[in-house]
């Protein structure tokens, strides 16, 4: 092997060394960070360096928000913690198949999830229930004319 391939490669265990891989140190934390994080102060030595660098930028994330939008994300964890394992298993799931998507796709999905959002109460449960309500054939036959409906939408605009 070249000697600049060994200082490269060398180089390169350095940096991931340097940034994360052997976690996050107490005192490197501010005193936000430290406040939130509290409750994790005994047992951080004994965290994983992944998750010291998940709770730090999670508190740092915390400590720039409004207090309306902690409310908003008390609120939101509060509805996490009470769903079951195979409800955060699907949400998981669901998720990476998002981020998976095209960013097109992704932007039409946020766009029909804030014209859902702005429907009235009344009229979002009512097409909860109507879906819900639907037998599995139904459904898949509901999501063809979709995906039709978005190749010709599609077409039109080629």
């Amino acid at each position: 092997m070249k000697v600049k391939h060994m200082i490269a490669i060398a180089a390169l265990l350095a940096w991931g060394a340097a940034n994360g891989d052997d976690g996050v140190k107490w005192d490197s934390l501010d005193a936000d960070q430290k406040q939130v994080l509290n409750p994790y102060a005994d047992g951080w030595d004994q965290l994983e360096p992944k998750q010291q660098l998940q709770l730090s930028r999670g508190a740092e994330r915390w400590s720039g928000m409004t207090d309306a939008q902690r409310e908003d994300a008390k609120q939101r964890f509060g509805q996490w913690r009470n769903l079951t394992a195979e409800q955060r298993d699907t949400i998981r799931t669901r998720y990476v198949d998002f981020r998976r998507m095209s960013l097109e796709d992704q932007r039409r999905i946020r766009e029909t999830h804030a014209r859902f959002k702005k429907l009235p109460a009344d009229r979002r449960q009512q097409l909860r229930d109507r879906y819900r309500d639907l037998s599995p054939e139904q459904r898949k036959r509901l999501q063809d004319r979709i995906k039709d409906r978005r190749s010709k939408a599609t077409s039109a605009r080629d």
